[in-house]
């Protein structure tokens, strides 16, 4: 007889124990918790976004009166229209670029880094490696004054450049870590056939390892993703001009219009920069445990 448990811990023989079910009777009760139980967990998260959406969908009068969906009268399109060539889109256009070069700078430079701390061996390799990850011990806030000061000496305050490089700064110790050790799980000799067949170091770099490292590139990529897209505190700092601002500080700011804030268009930008995480971690999900499931050597 199955004793075998799920995530959730539930074990159909314990509960056909405890209430004195027959097996078939209790499987059936098994399945039924366990439904009932996504269920309340997918409301309870998918509910906040459906209040967004319905919101963002709706006139202000339709607003004021509670209710489920928009109807005939009080559906309105018009806020994400507005969005066009408005403040809140360039907000968005930043947010995006700053995104992608994150995302971009981040795979690049911990390839090579994990790549050379799994390959190469030089002195203090692990003591370094170790040494990476005392970057999450402060606060992005406490990082962000000497940022200021540094930034505004090189020229590089008030620029995307800058943000894209302070983000980077903070989503690559953790990325450098993750490919570190999958390149370990990646075997030499497949690096050494490709050497010996003529490839250079780097060709056997190139058609060798990254194409195995792919989870782990996706991995880092949706944690560079994750840290970049929802940034307040340095976009804040570093990008104090409105025309560079990113959606956090700029959504922030239109809130803080006072009485008259235009909450179907933050429920609009709230929508818009809510979709990309869910796309992202829906149809990436399997490539993000891959890159996280690394064997020990």
């Amino acid at each position: 007889m199955s004793t075998d448990t799920d995530e959730s811990g539930l074990d159909p023989d314990s509960i056909r124990g405890i209430f004195g079910l027959d097996f078939r009777t209790a499987d059936t009760l098994y399945q039924l918790v366990l439904s009932l139980s996504a269920a309340f967990f997918f409301v309870l998260i998918m509910f906040p976004i459906y209040w967004m959406l319905q919101s963002s969908l709706k006139t202000r009068t339709g607003r004021e009166a509670v209710s489920w969906l928009p109807t005939g009268e009080t559906f309105t399109v018009e806020y994400y229209t507005d969005l066009v060539g408005s403040s809140v889109g360039t907000f968005i256009f930043n947010s995006v670029v700053v995104t992608l070069g994150t995302i971009v700078l981040v795979v690049i430079v911990s390839l090579i880094a994990g790549y050379g701390l799994a390959r190469l061996e030089f002195g203090h390799k692990e003591n370094f490696a170790r040494f990476l990850l005392f970057g999450y011990m402060f606060s992005p806030i406490v990082l962000g004054l000497p940022l200021y000061l540094i930034w505004r000496n090189l020229g590089l305050l008030g620029t995307r450049v800058g943000l894209i490089v302070a983000l980077t700064a903070i989503s690559m110790p953790f990325s450098v870590w993750l490919m570190w050790k999958y390149i370990q799980t990646i075997p030499e000799a497949m690096e050494e056939s490709a050497w010996v067949a003529g490839a250079s170091r780097w060709r056997g770099f190139r058609d060798v390892v990254i194409p195995q490292t792919q989870p782990a590139i996706i991995a880092s990529a949706l944690f560079a993703f994750a840290l970049a897209w929802n940034d307040y505190t340095f976009a804040s700092i570093l990008l104090p001009e409105q025309q560079q601002m990113t959606f956090a500080p700029g959504l922030l700011q239109l809130i803080n219009t006072g009485y008259g804030a235009p909450w179907g268009q933050v429920m609009a930008v709230s929508m818009l920069t809510t979709i990309p995480p869910l796309l992202f971690a829906y149809f990436l999900q399997s490539y993000l445990l891959k890159g996280f499931q690394i064997r020990s050597l």
